[in-house]
């Protein structure tokens, strides 16, 4: 990965372990149950699949883990491009996309002998991208697909609403606030909390080399590492960064150093942390924001009775929605511009049941012209030019027109990237489109199908929407393919 290898420096105590997860959401924690000796056995209940059905029965008693997975994978289809998520997916969920909500075709054994030593670094408490988010909103998904191994959302959410049930849990969907809260309890209860560091942020990832007899077993520390020395594995990654320790306010009080040496490092980070941007005169201005947190802080800090100017919302995703909502239902006007036809079946809202979401659907419908408010201005085929405070120059793109209008404030809602500036060049030699950046929808990480392991980089794996899946339901899915291979490593001795 690095241009030539590297001897570590000495400012942090290298400490070893087996693998490395970079990043603590959902797919991350997932990954850490596995590799604790959770381990998945299907528990025989039909599956509407009759060939996989069959293939699994042929060997009993016998974990996921150890079975071959592209046989089990074969011939499997659904909203994933990754064939270990879908067959995941088909035993954790099945027939999930069909509307229904069936149990869980697998059961769970911990099996001590098979634990692989770990360490999870994410920036925020277990969640990461969830901890970020305002807590009021709702999932897209439907709450049991929110879940993870062996803990059911619904009876979790069952016991801490038990006195007060919310309406929109038990319709089927659960708040922000309620998956931050499950993530969090998910790593406590399942007694994952030794192996995750919360408040760790990564600075550098690169390729060492060491002796594995320099570990010492007490303390777990390792001597530095040793050019060109080769043992059970070809190199060692070195993760560099620091931790926050944070006051019972949640402010920062004190920053350290920390080095990991491990032979596999795993990337979990996600793809939403940094926005996407239009690259436009005037983006940088303080009356534009890039995030939805951004967007409610604003509106928020002013009173809808002093917004003389309707706010002006660009995109035409879930995110430019949720804008969209929160501004009208704060009697804030808005205007919305979207470079693509609001008929485009591309677009999310085609995707979504109308009965589940009729929020989103109603904001479909006003883009489409559909139905009608004062509060909402829709502008299709339209795209921004330029932005001067409060006022805001689009452009039509058919007639090439362009028109100014007065706005309180702008909000640029077309997505996010992954944040991998602690890999050289960003990581863009690992992605699927060689050299350019990596991006969930566009460029995802180029990983062989059923190992999750990087094809430009050995022992580098990634998961989650670094791999397409932006679905929690196939983003944990990469938790059997990493330990399937980890598994066979271990066998080899070449953990």
């Amino acid at each position: 990965m690095a241009s030539g290898d590297v001897v570590m420096q000495h400012h942090a105590v290298p400490m070893h372990t087996d693998v490395i997860i970079i990043g603590n959401g959902p797919s991350a924690i997932c990954l850490s149950y596995f590799l604790s000796g959770n381990r998945p056995y299907y528990n025989g209940s039909p599956l509407s699949n009759e060939f996989l059905t069959k293939r699994l029965e042929e060997n009993p008693g016998v974990s996921l883990i150890e079975q071959d997975l592209p046989s089990l994978c074969e011939g499997l289809e659904g909203r994933s491009n990754n064939p270990v998520a879908l067959l995941f997916d088909s035993l954790f969920h099945p027939d999930a996309d069909l509307g229904v909500d069936n149990p869980s075709a697998l059961d769970w054994k911990h099996e001590e002998m098979h634990e692989i030593p770990h360490v999870v670094l994410g920036k925020t408490k277990p969640g990461g991208t969830w901890q970020k988010i305002d807590g009021s909103m709702q999932t897209i998904s439907q709450n049991s697909w929110m879940e993870l191994p062996n803990m059911s959302f619904k009876e979790w959410l069952a016991r801490k609403n038990r006195d007060s049930p919310t309406r929109d849990s038990l319709l089927g969907r659960a708040t922000v606030g309620d998956v931050k809260e499950y993530y969090a309890a998910y790593v406590k209860l399942q007694g994952l909390e030794k192996h995750f560091r919360d408040f760790h942020t990564v600075t550098s990832v690169q390729r060492v080399f060491h002796l594995r007899s320099n570990v010492d077993s007490e303390s777990g520390e390792v001597e530095p590492c040793c050019r060109n020395v080769r043992v059970n594995h070809t190199h060692c990654w070195e993760v560099r960064g620091y931790c926050t320790s944070m006051d019972d306010q949640g402010v920062p009080v004190a920053r350290r150093d920390f080095c990991y040496v491990a032979p596999h490092v795993v990337l979990a980070t996600g793809a939403y942390d940094i926005p996407n941007r239009l690259g436009v005169e005037g983006e940088n201005l303080p009356t534009v924001v890039h995030t939805l947190g951004e967007f409610e802080k604003l509106l928020s800090n002013c009173e809808a009775s002093t917004v003389t100017d309707p706010v002006l919302v660009v995109g035409a995703g879930l995110s430019a929605a949720d804008a969209i909502l929160t501004a009208m239902e704060s009697n804030v006007p808005v205007i919305h511009v979207f470079r693509r036809r609001p008929s485009d079946p591309t677009l999310i809202f085609s995707k979504l049941p109308k009965a589940m979401y009729p929020e989103y659907h109603h904001v479909h419908n006003l883009m489409k012209g559909k139905e009608v408010s004062e509060l909402y201005k829709p502008l299709p085929g339209h795209t921004i030019t330029e932005i001067m405070h409060n006022k805001v120059l689009v452009n039509c793109k058919r007639s090439g027109t362009v028109t100014w209008f007065d706005v309180s404030f702008t909000a640029i809602m077309i997505g996010s990237r992954p944040d991998l500036g602690f890999l050289p060049r960003e990581g863009r030699h690992l992605g699927i489109v060689p050299e350019w950046p990596i991006d969930s929808k566009h460029n995802i990480i180029d990983i062989d199908a059923y190992s999750y392991q990087s094809v430009h980089e050995p022992q580098l794996f990634a998961m989650g929407p670094l791999v397409g899946d932006n679905f929690v339901r196939f983003g944990i899915g990469g938790a059997l393919g990493i330990t399937s291979h980890l598994s066979r490593c271990s066998k080899k001795n070449l953990l």
